[in-house]
């Protein structure tokens, strides 16, 4: 055995059922132990750009509630394939990155004097929760199961492995093969303090609960739901944090920057914040008040009282936190039921925007949507429901533009039962456009929906807002949509009329393999800038 071999078998072992990359000088012989052992456990998808690589097990990894993985060589297929792991970062997601490396003997040597030099543990510091570098076989195995312990954390975020050569063609033979790394649980919550907890939480009339994506990740959305029916709370979710509680539930805000929930926390006398992380977006900036007293609960002790001060803060297991809370509190009395009642039918009153409701209605309930950055796209976090986060993929916090068609693939990759919607700018598209070639090489079934208003219009919104009207660079030369993605051989069609929205896109979900629905709105820049959420005064539209 090689350590090459030894490295897919304990891929094997951690679960890895699939890689996204392209092989190159130094990763040839991962690719060579990957065909030789992996065949039939592990499949590999070829990428186009190294960008698509990490964005699609990114995809894969929000799609499953597993580990994606990427593999690349290093230098520039690795900074390539950076900004999936940044993004990945930001919005704690699993993905690992392996890529290859130059022989260990070279490690002295100045990196900017090397092929593909880059001294990866640098670089990828920043934006990584484990780098590590296998120097020699007898490495392969620790530094796998240390990263996996990272991936499957109770907050997890991406990993970093680098193997240089001659630790793939060196001898492995003895050296086992680490298990399975489980979910890791995060510790025991302090029971005094859950007593405190529950005693204010019952002293409260109008108790607000703001979840974040540590709720999905530590399982304990059912005992979320518990307690917010209990108390009679209202649950407004972070941005990563959508679908912590299924959205068509009476007591749902949906997005906390939302109409619903910015109503609610103005009548709220108690937070209750859960696995959240109070970030920029979600709190505009941290000048969102919450109501106090504040109690907040997260499976890391560092996020205690890290960016608002809180008056209990409990670290631990948010499952066994919410459970607790949830026997020790006395049952609300439904003060905010009239309140909310009077909120939703405001917010219902609203013009329809197009385009998302008629994928909400023609996307069964496990169906997947993947949107990216674009002015109509911003509304999805208040205006299209979901019972389950797994089937609502956005680039939260680092906001990366063209992340949602590679990860609409890997998605589609990781639930094959499922239909997966990509619903995106032209401006974003065609910065994943590349992975059309790996669609259809795999047959991938991803139904793209193209926004064409051939500008990037939120930003062009904000320059005609901030800087007295003048614009720069934001008008958009695009290809004919429709005829790119023709040339591939996929179904495709433009729609000018919205009311032909809906049958084009039905005959597109119907199609075989890969397709694209275009909607031309070129002329109706001023009336998408009215939709962006951040572009305009008040929170509801006219």
């Amino acid at each position: 055995m090689r350590g090459g071999d030894l490295l897919v078998e304990c891929l094997k072992a951690q679960g890895v059922r699939c890689l996204f990359g392209m092989p190159g000088t130094q990763n040839l012989q991962i690719y060579d132990s990957l065909l030789r052992c992996g065949a039939g456990a592990i499949d590999h998808y070829l990428i186009r750009h190294e960008y698509g690589a990490t964005v699609m097990a990114d995809g894969y990894a929000r799609a499953s509630g597993d580990v994606g993985v990427a593999l690349t060589v290093p230098g520039p297929g690795a900074s390539n394939a950076s900004t999936g792991l940044l993004q990945a970062y930001t919005d704690c997601v699993p993905v690992l990155l392996i890529t290859g490396q130059h022989d260990s003997r070279h490690y002295g040597r100045d990196p900017a004097k090397l092929f593909h030099g880059l001294d990866q543990m640098a670089f990828f510091e920043p934006i990584t929760r484990y780098r590590a570098i296998a120097r020699t076989a007898a490495d392969i195995p620790r530094v796998v199961e240390e990263a996996f312990r990272v991936l499957r954390a109770p907050r997890p975020g991406p990993a970093m492995l680098e193997f240089p050569q001659d630790a793939i063609t060196g001898p492995a033979d003895g050296l086992e093969v680490p298990d399975r790394v489980p979910s890791l649980a995060a510790g025991t919550p302090d029971e005094a303090l859950l007593a405190e907890a529950a005693r204010r939480l019952g002293a409260a009339s109008r108790p607000l609960i703001l979840a974040g994506n540590a709720v999905i990740t530590g399982g304990a959305r059912e005992p979320l739901r518990a307690l917010a029916e209990r108390l009679r709370a209202p649950v407004a979710v972070t941005r990563r944090g959508k679908g912590a509680l299924a959205e068509d539930h009476e007591l749902a805000l949906l997005d906390i920057r939302g109409y619903l929930a910015r109503q609610a926390v103005e009548a709220a006398d108690c937070t209750l914040a859960v696995g959240c992380r109070f970030t920029s977006i979600d709190t505009s900036q941290w000048e969102c008040r919450f109501p106090r007293p504040l109690i907040q609960l997260d499976p890391e002790a560092s996020e205690i009282g890290r960016e608002y001060d809180c008056d209990v803060g409990i670290a631990g297991d948010l499952r066994l936190s919410l459970e607790s809370l949830c026997e020790q509190v006395p049952g609300g009395g439904g003060e905010w039921m009239p309140l909310l009642e009077g909120w939703r039918r405001r917010f219902a009153a609203q013009p329809p925007l197009p385009l998302l409701p008629e994928i909400r209605e023609l996307l069964p309930d496990d169906g997947i949507l993947s949107v990216d950055v674009h002015g109509i796209g911003y509304s999805a976090f208040a205006e299209y429901p979901v019972r389950d986060p797994e089937t609502f993929l956005y680039p939260c916090i680092g906001v990366s533009l063209g992340h949602a068609f590679p990860a609409a693939l890997g998605a589609r990759l990781a639930r094959p039962d499922r239909p997966v919607v990509c619903f995106s700018g032209d401006g974003g598209f065609l910065m994943g456009s590349f992975e059309l070639a790996t669609a259809v090489r795999y047959g991938i079934d991803v139904t793209v929906v193209v926004v064409n208003d051939s500008a990037l219009t939120a930003i062009k919104g904000s320059q005609l807002r901030d800087c007295e009207g003048r614009t720069i660079d934001t008008e958009l030369t695009n290809p004919d949509f429709v005829a790119f993605a023709r040339s591939f051989g996929i179904h495709a069609e433009r729609v000018r009329d919205l009311g032909e929205f809906r049958p084009a896109l039905e005959r597109s979900l119907a199609a075989a393999g890969p397709s694209l629905v275009e909607v031309e709105m070129s002329g109706r820049q001023e009336e998408i800038m009215s939709w962006v959420t951040w572009l305009r005064e008040d929170p509801l539209r006219d």
